[in-house]
């Protein structure tokens, strides 16, 4: 059994730490002191000197509090905690001890669960364990470990519960060797088991915060029952900035630091657990920060479950993503449809979730609204349109008034050294790595020039004595082109850019029958186009960015 809240990459430290970074150093700890390996730590150290002194302190505190390094579990000595005799030391955690006792009363055998040393622990450790046995109290679920009773011994306190002879999921796992994977029958009624008792404490009002395999124990059937409470939060309730949890089965809220949790971030660690069971690994690896990374980066999604097992079931796949969603509004809204939806497998009944379709990613064009980046690229757009109707205007007039058509090229040549200045100073220069969306606006834009280029040289001859109207030819394959370009960003900005595009496009036979005024029109409508597309990147819906867990509508 074990009651390590704090286990690989964990973290709850209360430190004044504003940028993470030594809370992240200690979770390294952490990890270092469950599975012997202190090569990420020293790594870690090198790279964060400044955090050293921190971690330092931090270890000589916990030589104090337990023997420096752990070892085979060590014979208990003879005697009794709240009158049951002590058989047996079962696990150990961070801070706590579970023996295996008899309650000579009722003559039967029970898990005892105690700090190690009740006067070395901080007030708040010691709060915690009470809390604990407090929510545990209220619970009574065939699939939740029942405490039978709580007292204190010397100062330190107890917990009484029903002893689990199965050990944890985790050790199960770990058991199988190095597949690591249940039949994906077995996997469902686990997780199903899981997700009926973790229900019961949600409709409690309590969220566990840290369901994963080690707080999973398993009776002598291998029946799963939900443990450790210790992280455990009301539903309703206000928590502190810092991150709690274990963060491979994290969240992505709760990896954020969210203080308004719902009961949803239980749903997304039975995910998790199902992914694990199926695959024999977590959804995200890594250290910390690239754990981190994957989980709050909307761009990275969890990888199929078929990638690591090809033989999964498609609808308990689907059941595993859904639960796995990003946002937390695309979860299932509750345990208990997770629940339902694995009876529905396991019975041969129709799962609600599935793979996407070709509806599905169809309708993933449908952006109802641009892209908002009100601080730059709306200027960026506002002058790009300024640029092309003076540049289309003195192409018109130069073939109106007979000029060379070698005058279009130096047009042309002005403008495009025009726009790199805006483009340099209004946005570039910002970044040393372009947002997701513009990186991909600006690819169109150089494949625009690639183009634009070679239509330059096929229609406009440099020449002093070819007149300027002869270059006007041009214009109906660039409408073409432009057309395509904004068809293009409609698949990753906003999908209003399919019909527009197909509106540029549109324009090709109105600038073969009126070649005279073909730049004007041209000019005049991209301008609008891109005036419009500022307007409304820069709150022209009266709209503001969603909240990372909430995706907008569309």
């Amino acid at each position: 059994m074990n009651d390590d809240t704090h286990d690989a990459g964990t973290s709850d430290f209360g430190t004044a730490d504003p940028d993470g970074l030594v809370e992240a150093g200690l979770a390294l700890v952490l990890r270092a002191e469950d599975y012997g390996d202190w090569k990420p730590v020293a790594e870690w150290l090198a790279r964060h000197p400044e955090a050293a002194r921190d971690v330092d302190s931090f270890l000589e505190v916990q030589k104090k509090l337990r023997p420096a390094a752990p070892g085979p579990l060590a014979p208990v000595p003879a005697g009794t905690v709240g009158g049951m005799e002590r058989k047996g030391e079962l696990g150990r955690g961070q801070f706590g001890v579970v023996y295996k006792a008899l309650d000579p009363v009722l003559g039967r055998e029970v898990a005892v669960k105690m700090v190690r040393d009740g006067t070395a622990l901080s007030s708040v450790e010691l709060a915690r364990f009470r809390y604990e046995a407090k929510v545990v109290a209220q619970l009574d679920h065939p699939n939740i470990v029942r405490l039978h009773s709580y007292g204190e011994t010397d100062g330190a306190p107890y917990l009484v519960m029903a002893l689990m002879t199965g050990g944890s999921l985790a050790q199960r796992l770990k058991d199988l060797g190095p597949d690591r994977r249940l039949d994906q029958r077995e996997a469902a009624e686990i997780v199903r088991d899981i997700a009926l008792g973790i229900h019961h404490a949600h409709q409690r009002g309590l969220i566990h915060r840290d369901l994963k395999p080690a707080n999973i124990l398993l009776d002598g059937k291998g029946n799963p029952h939900v443990a450790d409470f210790g992280l455990a939060r009301e539903v309703n309730a206000t928590t502190t900035a810092n991150i709690a949890g274990t963060f491979a089965y994290m969240a992505p809220e709760q990896a954020r630091g969210g203080q308004q949790l719902t009961t949803v971030v239980d749903v997304y660690a039975l995910g998790v657990i199902l992914f694990e069971l199926l695959t024999g690994r977590v959804p995200y690896t890594g250290d910390v920060a690239s754990i981190l990374q994957q989980l709050t980066d909307p761009q990275v999604q969890p990888p199929p479950v078929r990638q690591f097992r090809p033989d999964a079931n498609g609808d308990l796949e689907a059941i595993c993503l859904k639960c796995l969603e990003k946002h937390r509004g695309a979860r299932y809204a509750s345990a208990k449809e997770v629940a339902d939806e694995l009876d529905a497998y396991l019975n041969g009944g129709a799962v609600k979730a599935r793979a996407p379709g070709f509806w599905d990613w169809l309708g993933q064009l449908a952006r109802t609204r641009p892209e908002p980046h009100p601080h730059y690229s709306w200027e960026v757009l506002v002058w790009n349109g300024i640029i092309l109707v003076v540049t289309n205007v003195a192409v018109y007039a130069m073939a109106r008034y007979h000029w060379p058509s070698a005058g279009i090229w130096v047009a042309q040549g002005a403008a495009s050294a025009a726009l790199a200045v805006v483009l340099w100073w209004h946005m570039l220069r910002r970044f040393r790595q372009l947002p997701v969306t513009e990186r991909h606006s600006l690819i169109i834009a150089v494949g625009m020039i690639a183009v634009y280029l070679p239509l330059m040289v096929a229609y406009v001859p440099f020449s002093l004595s070819t007149p300027a109207r002869e270059g006007l030819k041009f214009y109906p394959p660039l409408a073409a082109l432009s057309g395509l370009a904004f068809i293009v960003l409609g698949s990753t900005n906003w999908s209003r850019f399919f019909p527009i595009g197909l509106a540029v496009m549109a324009l090709v036979p109105v600038l073969t029958w009126w070649p005279d005024e073909a730049p004007l029109i041209y000019g005049v409508s991209l301008a609008a186009l891109l005036w419009y597309w500022a307007w409304a990147k820069h709150d022209g819906f009266g709209y503001k960015p969603p909240a990372p867990d909430n995706p907008p509508a569309g």
